[in-house]
């Protein structure tokens, strides 16, 4: 065993003990809320706009389930990925570290390493049976994040609404103890394969040239100015996006209905979120993520049901980030919040309405020596290395530099960034060697040409 997995090693051996909450170093306030034997299920929708969504203000009919269910829960408004990338944003969910920390990176070919203390494993030691189904490419077990799944299984890039059938039948299949399910589909990302029920229920009255599935080589050749498509033919191509994220809202409503049905719903914690979101046009890209730090790839929604729908209707306007997930999840569970994580636990603006001044961190997923970083707080944004500097209470769509006349600004935002990246040692990584089938499905992603 090595010193760097020791600490790792120590918390999960105390999660495992009959008292969990001896002997543990934790950090931050525990919300005595729910109790380790509350189920919980987490949903990531990769690619998936918040501004997109009804509950977020979207005026097209994209979510009507989703939105009946925000009623009942706590809405994050200004969620911050850590990522616009799929691997490594995860990784941040699961982990709770920075991109810089935890090292997983399908640009440079590495997976998230076994000294990372993941909430899943946080959960297993603590009694849960837990299981992921996901889409694979960059979710594929090589990468490191079925670390603490009893079962991690790989259903592909099929509707969010078979994905949600096969962990219902893990559950059916699952002796009576508290479970951690999680469910990742590719549904929304492009390809944009709607059915026509669902393009008819989002969709204008569109009369152009272009087919109802708007594939990558298209939107490749777009982007590279092969392509011209006017107002009509862009507005078309969102509605594409728009009826993927109506189909995944059917599978949603299939889940609740599933959960209530076997009388799990209302003793479930629930977390719904995404890994990144997607560019229509904010930055000169239609229909594609993972290239900037921009808010239209690092905001995501996140939605948190506590059981019983304790705190319904609550909003949290300040900015959060995803690696806040995995503490908060741990602390409404009553267990402790290990010092492994970078994330911190927002119970305490849940429950007390404290106000949040929590610095986000970004990075894009890029070979190893290109590196590019954002920090963002509730009202600054700078990217790096070419110190871009937004004022988001003025300028929310990062179109204006204002580095110019905010030099301390840019000082401030340095020195935080420093100090967040040297506050723990980067986990050391190894290569990885993705299966042909693993390269099969990223290509269909898009991520090899």
């Amino acid at each position: 065993m090595t010193d760097r997995s020791w600490p790792r090693m120590r918390l999960l051996a105390c999660l495992a003990a009959a008292s969990l909450w001896l002997g543990c170093e934790a950090e931050g306030p525990q919300a005595e809320i729910s109790s380790p034997t509350t189920n919980v299920v987490l949903i990531s929708i990769d690619t998936l706009r918040p501004d997109h969504l009804g509950c977020y203000g979207y005026e097209v009919p994209t979510s009507p389930h989703l939105d009946s269910f925000c009623q009942e829960s706590v809405v994050f408004r200004q969620a911050i990925a850590q990522a616009p990338s799929t691997l490594h944003s995860h990784a941040s969910i699961f982990s709770s570290l920075l991109p810089h920390h935890h090292g997983a990176s399908w640009g440079e070919k590495t997976g998230l390493p076994e000294e990372a203390v993941t909430i899943t494993e946080i959960l297993k030691s603590a009694g849960y049976a837990t299981a992921g189904f996901t889409g694979g490419g960059q979710m594929d077990p090589v990468f490191g994040l079925d670390q603490g799944f009893d079962v991690y299984d790989l259903p592909g890039q099929e509707h969010f609404l078979g994905t949600v059938r096969r962990g219902i039948e893990w559950l059916d299949r699952t002796p009576d103890r508290p479970f951690f399910l999680f469910l990742h589909s590719y549904e929304v990302h492009h390809p944009y394969t709607p059915s026509a029920e669902h393009l008819a229920q989002v969709g204008g009255d569109y009369e152009g040239s272009l087919p109802d599935e708007i594939e990558i080589e298209f939107l490749r050749q777009v982007n590279n100015g092969d392509i011209e498509i006017d107002s009509a033919d862009f507005d078309h191509i969102v509605s594409t996006y728009d009826a993927e994220i109506r189909s995944m809202d059917d599978g949603f409503s299939y889940l609740i209905a599933a959960l209530k049905d076997r009388d799990l719903y209302d003793d479930t914690l629930f977390v719904f979120t995404s890994d990144h979101g997607e560019e229509f046009g904010e930055h000169g890209v239609v229909g594609w993520h993972s290239h900037t730090l921009h808010d239209e790839l690092l905001r995501v929604p996140l939605i948190i049901r506590f059981p019983g729908a304790t705190h319904a209707n609550t909003v949290v306007n300040d900015q959060v980030r995803s690696l806040d997930i995995a503490p908060t999840l741990a602390s409404i569970l009553g267990l402790p919040v290990p010092n492994e994580f970078d994330g911190v636990d927002l119970t305490g603006s849940i429950v007390r309405g404290e106000a949040l001044d929590l610095t986000s961190i970004g990075r894009m997923d890029r070979p190893r020596g290109v590196e590019l970083t954002s920090i963002r707080t509730n009202r600054w944004k700078m990217l790096l290395p070419r110190r871009y500097l937004y004022d988001l209470s003025k300028d929310p769509t990062e179109q204006w530099d204002a580095a110019m006349s905010e030099r301390d600004t840019i000082r401030a935002l340095e020195q935080a960034l420093d100090e967040a990246l040297a506050s723990r040692e980067p986990l050391e990584t190894e290569q990885v060697a993705p299966s042909d089938a693993t390269l099969d499905e990223l290509r269909a992603l898009g991520y090899i040409n």
